[in-house]
């Protein structure tokens, strides 16, 4: 039931980053088309790619954590044995879950604080906070999935990066096939 969820989660998440940056492009594409033959400004396309940017950015958070797409500074890790690499992996995972969800508890306090301003988007007349509710959503993800690495790293002995990948494998390395499995 569980793995369910998160393939179709997975998927949710892969279709919403895909169609904020396809509609991302063409909104923004059409506001430049608008401007330079029309010689007319759509209002509404910064907008409209501000909120799609946001959203692409903190909804990658925590697939790219899934994923472990995410950027990794690997030269003193590299150099380690493995058992030294297995209990460095608990400090970063750990730690960056905590601060994922640290980031969070931000995010929701301004989120708030935003809504309590009662501002809107100057051309759409979006509520702000509507705009933003990406950003808490983001951090949460990537702390849970951060969270679930560190439990895999204690319950397994390979080391995992992902709660998806072992160290020194990535979707690159899996066939086809074993990508849709997952």
């Amino acid at each position: 039931m569980l793995k369910k969820f998160d393939n179709a989660f997975m998927k949710f998440t892969e279709y919403v980053l895909s169609f904020s940056v396809i509609a991302m492009a063409a909104i923004l594409i059409a506001g430049v088309i608008a401007r330079s033959v029309f010689n007319s400004s759509l209002t509404f396309t910064e907008e409209v790619g501000q909120i799609l940017n946001i959203t692409v950015t903190f909804f990658a958070v925590g697939y790219c954590a899934k994923m472990a797409r995410h950027i990794s500074m690997s030269v003193v890790y590299d150099l380690l044995g493995i058992k030294a690499k297995k209990a460095l992996q608990f400090i970063i995972t750990l730690g960056t879950a905590v601060i994922m969800f640290y980031l969070t508890y931000l995010a929701v306090c301004y989120v708030m604080s935003v809504k309590e301003l009662g501002r809107v988007t100057p051309a759409l007349r979006i509520p702000m906070w509507i705009t933003y509710i990406p950003v808490p959503f983001g951090f949460f993800l990537g702390g849970l999935e951060y969270l679930r690495t560190f439990f895999m790293n204690i319950k397994n002995k390979d080391i995992y990066v992902s709660s998806v990948y072992k160290l020194g494998e990535s979707s690159e390395d899996l066939g086809e096939e074993e990508e849709v499995e997952k």
